[in-house]
């Protein structure tokens, strides 16, 4: 009996054929280098500095960690085209995750925050997605950063306000599907 067929499996092809299986694993292996594989909860290798300062449901989140920051001049989420901005952070038990969407139609930006310091507040102000909170949130660029200036008030009513200063940008890399 004479088999064909393909199929992906964990990222690596494999073609079915009558002998048997014939993994397709040259070029995967050169392309999955220890430096570009990273498992979910280890933290990045590398980060920028950053200056977190925010009160967050009456729970101070400060910090000086080194964090990770992009920016994507052209980005898109729910279809809305939009250019973005994001802050990531982790620090003693302490982490921060914050996203803000500017619309290139003109309508009002759009923000992701969780900030956990004792306890989680999540605000989600993107359309197309669940709605969670409210938010307002500015950038005063500066370099080849900016701060972010953060006034948000979770679903559960704990208000969070502070700021967010990234020393510098690095290149948003696209995640998602088509």
């Amino acid at each position: 009996m004479r088999l064909k067929a393909r199929t992906m499996m964990c990222g690596v092809m494999v073609a079915i054929g009558g002998a048997g299986y014939m993994p397709v694993l040259a070029q995967v292996r050169q392309a999955a280098t220890p430096q570009s594989r990273r498992l979910p909860n280890e933290p990045e290798s590398q980060g920028s500095a950053m200056k977190v300062a925010l009160v967050a449901g009456g729970q101070r989140y400060e910090s000086s960690a080194p964090g990770h920051c992009t920016h994507a001049p052209t980005a898109s989420i729910y279809g809305v085209v939009s250019e973005l901005w994001t802050a990531q952070q982790s620090d003693n038990g302490k982490s921060l995750s914050f996203s803000l969407w500017q619309p290139k139609d003109g309508s009002r930006p759009m923000v992701s925050l969780t900030v956990t310091s004792g306890k989680t507040h999540r605000v989600s102000t993107v359309r197309g997605a669940e709605i969670a909170g409210s938010a307002k949130a500015t950038l005063e660029p500066a370099g080849k950063g900016g701060t972010f200036t953060v006034y948000a008030k979770s679903a559960e009513g704990a208000d969070i306000i502070g700021s967010i200063k990234c020393e510098a940008f690095a290149p948003h890399i696209a995640e998602g599907g088509l």
